[in-house]
């Protein structure tokens, strides 16, 4: 290859190096998706994500951008080609010429992650941390998953490695292999915004095309799904985007617009009907505001238009106050049985359940099969994948269930390092990310996100993030001349 070749191939890389690494990129990114989620066209989307995730796990140095990819992998599936039976119930997937596809794609990708852990480790970038042994505990006790128990099948051995690979297996490709500074948390940030415009795009076409939405004054809010999600993973999305945004807030001269765009994203949580994300907004909402108020820059400005919003709010609840109250009673009624026992939609009887599966195999528990349709109050499991797996809905109470003392000791550790780690290097930065993590974290508490692929992309990614900047950065000393 001649010296042209050459210079015009670099400069061909140098390119796919900038656009990948643009702010603009989430934003492309959020418009394709969209464009796919509207068409039906599904496999564009999948193409879309594994190929520039390939040339990022290729070429790039830092791997900051990569953040995109495991957030739109969240909503790439289409109303009408999911095989959710809350959705399309559609078999697109299950297409041999589709399936091929996937499985191809996947696999590609997978060599090309495998290659980039590799090469991270031989090039001796990869620094084993605290953070990293809890994970590699807490792998093991994915992997020991239901040992012992009468329900063991191959399948939990299978699902164990898959979690592997999803907490360990992310954390370290990432960990070492990002350039953090200002702009790179500014970079990550953008990706929330621009996932947060794609929710609401969606939400609101939602409410604005189902006419049997609206039942006796109320919202069926079983009919909010999406394909990818039902309400509940809306919900939990569009409030792992509020601490981005209001980041944002603090770090433009014009950054009170991002202040602005934040109320709109806290209604959204609410117009998601998820209960838990409505409390989780009761709690994660302040803590944002803390942090935005604690920052000089626009301060003034963030104080007048919190007032404004807050005077509004206030004069809309005191006029609307009954319909507020009906709609509430509403949405939180089941709850609690008739009877007056607590319920929590069916979640207590799942809870009960867990800690009886804890006591029958308290070492490695029952397992993550070990959960039949029998067991779940919500009748016939809405994936559509015709996989038996359910979860707790509960995080400590899925490691004792499933992985017994073992899980719950390592997933604790694993917890408390984490916290430390935080603790290493208070920063406005890492805060935000704190605060992202937490989301996740408060959610999987009523929910199974700390178990579903997608969402735990993200919390490696996060966590990755975290441990990258735990230490605080030298800073030289400061030389003194003495003049005679």
């Amino acid at each position: 290859m001649n010296t042209k070749a050459i210079s015009k191939l670099n400069m061909a890389l140098d390119w796919i190096k900038r656009a990948l690494s643009s702010k603009i990129f989430p934003y492309l990114t959020a418009a394709v998706m969209l464009l796919c989620y509207y068409t039906g066209g599904d496999i564009l989307a999948v193409y879309y994500l594994a190929v520039l995730a390939i040339l990022m796990l290729l070429f790039l140095d830092d791997l900051t951008p990569l953040i995109s990819i495991f957030l739109f992998m969240s909503v790439c599936i289409s109303f009408i080609n999911s095989p959710s039976r809350t959705a399309g119930n559609s078999d697109y997937f299950f297409q041999p010429a589709i399936l091929a596809q996937v499985i191809t794609l996947i696999s590609i990708l997978v060599i090309a992650l495998v290659y980039r852990i590799i090469k991270t480790c031989a090039t001796k970038r990869f620094k084993p941390t605290a953070v990293f042994y809890s994970l590699c505990a807490l792998s093991g006790a994915f992997l020991l998953n239901g040992l012992f128990s009468a329900a063991y099948t191959i399948g939990n051995l299978l699902y164990g490695m898959l979690l592997c690979s999803l907490y360990l297996g992310i954390f370290v490709l990432i960990k070492d292999n990002l350039k953090l500074n200002k702009d790179s948390f500014k970079h990550i940030a953008h990706n929330f915004v621009a996932l947060s415009i794609l929710l609401i795009i969606e939400l609101v076409v939602k409410y604005l095309t189902l006419g049997n939405l609206y039942v006796d004054g109320g919202i069926n809010r079983d009919l909010l799904s999406f394909g990818w999600g039902v309400y509940n993973t809306m919900g939990m999305l569009l409030l792992l985007c509020i601490p981005s945004v209001i980041y944002l807030a603090t770090q433009y001269k014009h950054g009170y617009l991002f202040y602005i765009y934040s109320f709109v994203l806290l209604a959204c949580c609410f117009l998601s009907m998820s209960r838990q994300t409505m409390v989780g907004a009761i709690i994660i909402y302040p803590m944002c505001l803390f942090m935005l108020f604690l920052q000089p820059l626009n301060k003034k400005i963030h104080i007048i238009i919190t007032a404004v919003v807050a005077a509004v709010a206030l004069v809309f609840i005191i006029i609307y106050w009954k319909p507020l109250c009906s709609a509430l009673y509403d949405i939180f009624s089941n709850v609690v049985t008739d009877d007056g026992k607590l319920n929590g939609s069916g979640r207590v009887g799942l809870y009960l359940k867990a800690i009886d599966d804890f006591r029958k195999s308290p070492l490695f528990g029952e397992g993550f099969f070990c959960l039949s349709l029998s067991d779940w109050p919500w009748g016939e499991s809405v994936s559509g994948l015709g996989i038996n797996l359910h979860f707790y809905h509960n995080t400590i109470l899925q490691m004792m269930g499933a992985c017994g003392l073992v899980g719950l000791i390592c997933y604790t550790v694993h917890r408390v390092i984490t916290v430390l780690c935080f603790c290493n290097n208070v920063t406005h930065e890492r805060s935000y990310i704190a605060v992202s993590i937490l989301v996740i974290l408060l959610m999987s508490l009523l929910d199974i996100h700390m178990f579903d692929v997608f969402p735990t992309f993200t919390y490696s990614f996060l966590l990755a993030v975290l441990v990258a900047t735990d230490k605080k950065p030298e800073r030289k000393p400061k030389i003194v001349t003495i003049t005679v």
